[in-house]
């Protein structure tokens, strides 16, 4: 790990220092092949809150940019729907990229401790459960950032509760391994 940290702060941190990286996740001539069309961005539900769309991160990938897809805040804010993926008419895995840029992101310590927290404890949740599960997916991440912060969200949380709004975990009742399989090969 401290090796990928020097070269993030190398003077020379394109494309041929990130290369090694990204080929475990896809040939990077497909991410060339990005038409620039803007699909992904338009079908990404976060993408007005992120800094840069899911374009933007392609192409600054493309580019040989990776030191500024890495502080983006967009892999982070990526939710991994598969609507950018499925709908891409070159057939880019955006979703995949996503993943693999928080990945390196955390790798290489340029993530933020919240953002660090947050990805981890949604990937265990989902390996857990097959789904996400909110509450649990709040307390563990709470739990790993600010346990105190738990005590002034018990009084919305019994609300909700009453409410039928939230329930009890339940896990999927699906066969988890190619899940599990999936994020074993993007890291």
């Amino acid at each position: 790990m401290a090796e990928l940290a020097k070269e993030v702060n190398s003077p020379a941190s394109r494309e041929s220092a990130w290369e090694p990286h990204l080929l475990g996740f896809k040939d990077l001539r497909l991410l060339r092949r990005c038409m620039q069309c803007g699909t992904c961005s338009g079908s990404c539900s976060v993408a007005p809150l992120a800094d840069y769309t899911p374009r933007m991160i392609v192409n600054l990938v493309a580019r040989g940019d990776v030191k500024t897809a890495l502080k983006s805040k967009m892999i982070f804010l990526c939710t991994n729907c598969l609507a950018c993926t499925t709908r891409c008419p070159k057939g880019i895995p955006v979703a995949d990229l996503m993943m693999k840029l928080r990945n390196l992101s955390i790798q290489a310590h340029l993530a933020s401790n919240e953002d660090d927290a947050s990805s981890r404890e949604f990937v265990r949740t989902l390996l857990k459960r097959g789904r996400i599960y909110e509450p649990e997916l709040m307390i563990r991440f709470a739990m790993r950032t600010s346990p105190l912060s738990l005590l002034g969200m018990r009084g919305q949380a019994i609300s909700l509760f009453q409410k039928g709004k939230i329930g009890l975990p339940s896990r999927s009742g699906t066969d988890l391994s190619d899940l599990k399989k999936k994020f074993e090969e993007v890291g």
